[in-house]
């Protein structure tokens, strides 16, 4: 997920990503995980807000991936 540059701070990724969580509850999804890097410190914040926790899940196949979150829907 991301918004340009010129975007930020409008609170569009919050509303993007409770967007996907609505639609995720909807389709049934028991949980939603994502991979991210560490250095993307405001996209982390976000999912945090968004209730997403930090994770030790399997490797990943992104090389740019240094950390990985899940949000439990249930």
């Amino acid at each position: 997920m991301a918004v340009a540059e010129s975007e930020r701070g409008k609170g569009i990724g919050w509303l993007l990503g409770q967007a996907a969580i609505v639609k995720a509850r909807e389709l049934g999804a028991k949980k939603i995980y994502l991979e991210s890097n560490t250095i993307l410190k405001p996209a982390i914040r976000l999912y945090q807000k968004l209730g997403f926790q930090k994770i030790v899940g399997q490797p990943s196949s992104y090389e740019r991936c240094n950390m990985q979150m899940e949000l439990q829907l249930i």
